[in-house]
């Protein structure tokens, strides 16, 4: 049975409605259980502990078998670019305002997982794993992660179990929310990565919620979705992933 790991990304307030569609969307085709990133401060600006109402929503998602995973902490970008050239280009290119943790020294990157993991511990909620913004992150970032008891990174293409150093393979497909150009390169790449799905024993599937509920690219992806769960796809969050493989 294939595992289908399903993420909701950019889980801020500023997209409140278009995650409750988008979640209803998925609700509507039975997926569930899925991983919900989070930004506990979404640009430096929103803190989570500010807004009852999306805090609900993730309650009410835990209560229902989601897990939420960290997403950055304010999803921006906040200096120079830091890592190897591959990553600075793609940052530079796809990621040029919210690759936060391409961004940041090795001290500032800690603080930042710290307090992000604090925040969302004071509203009661637990975190195992990390996402960083636009899945890019310096080198030091898995060790990093491991030292603080994280038990994995996701990647684009992999879910890394930083404590043993484990990689599996998540080929992917998904909705990006971002502009037209952009969008298109995330659809070619999904196609170039239909052979590699097609007999993987586990793909990612990933949401974007700017500007869901009107991109008919979106609701393509549910479609596709939905034919993978009618086909006996088994869903699981990253942290099970990890624990179960």
């Amino acid at each position: 049975m294939r595992q289908l790991l399903v993420s909701v990304h950019d889980v801020a307030p500023a997209y409140l409605d278009e995650l409750r569609w988008l979640l209803a969307e998925l609700d509507a085709i039975g997926a569930r259980p899925r991983s919900l990133l989070v930004i506990p401060c979404h640009r430096g600006q929103d803190d989570l502990r500010r807004h009852p109402k999306l805090v609900a929503l993730l309650e009410a998602e835990v209560a229902k078998g989601s897990e939420l995973v960290l997403h950055g902490y304010t999803h921006a970008r906040a200096g120079r670019w830091r890592g190897d050239p591959l990553t600075v280009t793609r940052a530079a290119l796809f990621a040029r305002e919210v690759a936060e943790f391409v961004s940041l020294e090795w001290p500032e990157q800690r603080a930042r997982l710290i307090a992000g993991r604090e925040l969302l511990t004071s509203l009661g909620f637990e975190t195992v794993g990390f996402c960083p913004p636009g899945w890019l992150h310096t080198p030091a970032l898995p060790a990093l992660l491991a030292e603080l008891n994280f038990a994995y990174l996701v990647e684009m293409l992999f879910l890394v179990d930083v404590r043993d150093k484990r990689r599996l393979a998540t080929p992917w497909m998904g909705f990006m929310g971002t502009g037209w150009l952009h969008e298109e390169l995330t659809q070619l790449g999904a196609r170039l990565l239909g052979p590699w799905r097609a007999v993987a024993p586990r793909i990612s599937v990933f949401f974007h919620p700017q500007g869901a509920p009107r991109s008919p690219v979106c609701r393509r992806v549910l479609r596709q979705l939905a034919q993978e769960l009618e086909q006996g796809g088994e869903l699981l969050t990253y942290a099970a992933a990890i624990e179960t493989t």
